[in-house]
């Protein structure tokens, strides 16, 4: 498999980068209001909310020369894979390098929790298939993504004839990895140009409140 990092820098349609997109966002929020992207408690809104920060990570995301900065080379292809199956299209609108960048600045205690949840998938790739997450197939991806998001929070997975272990209480299992990483991606993929003209938007007029992902059948 090819390096993702080597791939040309994403396209972002007609020009209109996150900078622009948010500051819509944020132009078509009244005097007063919070922004929608702030009061949810996901470290990559409290990223989106800071324009500033959106605008720097875009722009080194984009640069001809770019290399992971935060991820290794593995993890980085893994995550380029997760985010293609978990939301089609994401990859074009750089969501894998703008995540990345995000990560590259955000707190230790963030930047573990995303290794963790990115090493549990790729501990059931290997688990399921003994293969590394980046060379499965599209279907067993699917698989295991589809199986994680149909699990309890807190729960693990079932490993053969053994029945599915009950969820513990406190514990973070295979489905709160699963939403984590989805939430990195839903956010990076929907703050593009393209992410946000595929929920309807014109260039003309702005969401209010972020949207979530919409893709039920596509992805898990």
């Amino acid at each position: 498999m090819d390096d993702p990092a080597d791939e040309p820098a994403k396209d972002e349609g007609s020009g209109v980068g996150r900078r622009a997109v948010l500051q819509g966002l944020l132009s078509g929020v009244g005097a007063g209001i919070a922004l929608p992207l702030g009061a949810q408690t996901h470290p990559v809104h409290q990223h989106l909310a800071d324009v500033a920060k959106v605008d720097r990570a875009q722009s080194q995301a984009k640069a001809a020369s770019w290399k992971p900065e935060f991820l290794d080379a593995h993890q980085f292809a893994t995550l380029t894979a997760m985010c293609e199956r978990m939301i089609p299209g994401s990859v074009a609108s750089g969501s894998d390098r703008f995540i990345d960048q995000l990560l590259a600045v955000d707190s230790r205690e963030n930047q573990a929790r995303f290794l963790t949840a990115l090493g549990a998938f790729e501990g059931e790739a290997n688990a399921r298939f003994s293969k590394p997450w980046k060379q499965l197939t599209e279907a067993q991806q699917v698989e295991i993504l589809t199986a994680a998001s149909r699990l309890e929070p807190g729960a693990e997975p079932r490993r053969g004839r053994a029945p599915a272990p009950k969820p513990e209480p406190g514990k973070v299992g295979l489905r709160d990895h699963f939403d984590h990483l989805k939430g990195w991606v839903v956010g990076a993929h929907y703050s593009s140009e393209q992410g946000m003209r595929e929920l309807g938007w014109t260039g003309q007029s702005f969401f209010t409140s972020f949207p979530d992902c919409p893709h039920p059948g596509k992805h898990a």
